[in-house]
């Protein structure tokens, strides 16, 4: 198997290796061979994901969805114009990978093309779980492993959860449509909350009470895995997930430090991730 390439892997590394971000924070746990995989991974899912939010056209981002579904079903003799594509061969994380399961990526991407608000935070998380399922899926293929549905289902709201939480933090604030309504109505939430500093109260509450839904979704999520027994092998997916549930734990205790400062991995937390690691044999 060819070795990745300096040019692939850095082009990996500038889209998911952002200091403070979670996978530069895990990944320092989890072997080089792995790591270069699961790097390829998630630097595709950050790239198709980010297409519906960015500050351009839908016929633009309809023909950058076109172009990556086309892409994404090339065989590994085809010469690949992306050098994350090329990273998922070279890596051999694409012979796991399932052509159905790789689309869903781009399917997920349309579904939130002009997305409304959600109404409430069932919708929220209804809409969290279908968006953020197939990264969990991808990932658990590498492995060939499988996890018990409904446990899927809260793990991949409660991770799309974490991500969208750091969106309250300075000018990214403004973003007011990822809030369910339900809650914009309840704190009288008004546009110019979002641009507070420091932060209204509104925003604060608001903030507090996601982040703690998502320490439930968690740990229900959790939960069921642990009473099936069936955890996934590659341990990587067991330290983000606990990883997330303790960062937004803390998110939720001190929204208003989020608000202002951002949160962000510190020492005591790969004191934490060790131990935990430990504990599953790594």
């Amino acid at each position: 198997m060819p070795h990745i390439s300096e040019v692939e892997l850095d082009h990996c590394k500038e889209l998911v290796m952002v200091p403070g971000s979670l996978f530069e924070f895990t990944s320092r746990f989890i072997a080089t061979e792995r790591q270069q995989q699961l790097l390829a991974l998630y630097a595709l899912s950050q790239l198709i994901g980010s297409i519906p939010i960015a500050a351009t056209d839908d016929a633009v981002k309809w023909a950058k969805l076109k172009w990556w579904s086309e892409e994404l079903m090339a065989g590994p003799a085809a010469p690949s114009r992306h050098p994350v594509l090329r990273a998922l061969w070279t890596t051999g994380a694409r012979k796991h990978l399932d052509n159905d399961l790789l689309l869903r990526l781009v399917k997920e991407a349309v579904m939130q093309i002009d997305a409304a608000p959600d109404a409430d935070e069932k919708a929220m998380f209804d809409r969290l779980a279908v968006q953020n399922e197939t990264e969990i899926l991808l990932e658990l293929a590498l492995d060939g492993d499988e996890i018990e549905t409904r446990a899927k289902t809260c793990l991949a709201a409660a991770s799309g959860l974490f991500a969208m939480i750091p969106a309250f933090f300075s000018h990214h604030r403004a973003d007011s449509l990822q809030l369910p309504l339900n809650l914009t109505a309840k704190y009288q939430l008004q546009a110019t909350h979002f641009e507070q500093n420091p932060p209204a109260e509104e925003l604060v509450a608001a903030v507090s009470q996601l982040a703690a839904r998502g320490v439930e979704w968690f740990a229900e999520g959790m939960s069921m895995l642990h009473a099936s027994s069936a955890m996934p092998s590659g341990k990587h997916l067991q330290l983000r997930w606990t990883m997330e549930a303790r960062l937004l734990a803390r998110i939720s205790r001190g929204a208003r430090t989020h608000l202002r400062n951002g949160t962000r991995f510190g020492p005591s937390d790969a004191w934490f991730a060790w131990r935990f690691c430990r504990r599953l044999g790594r």
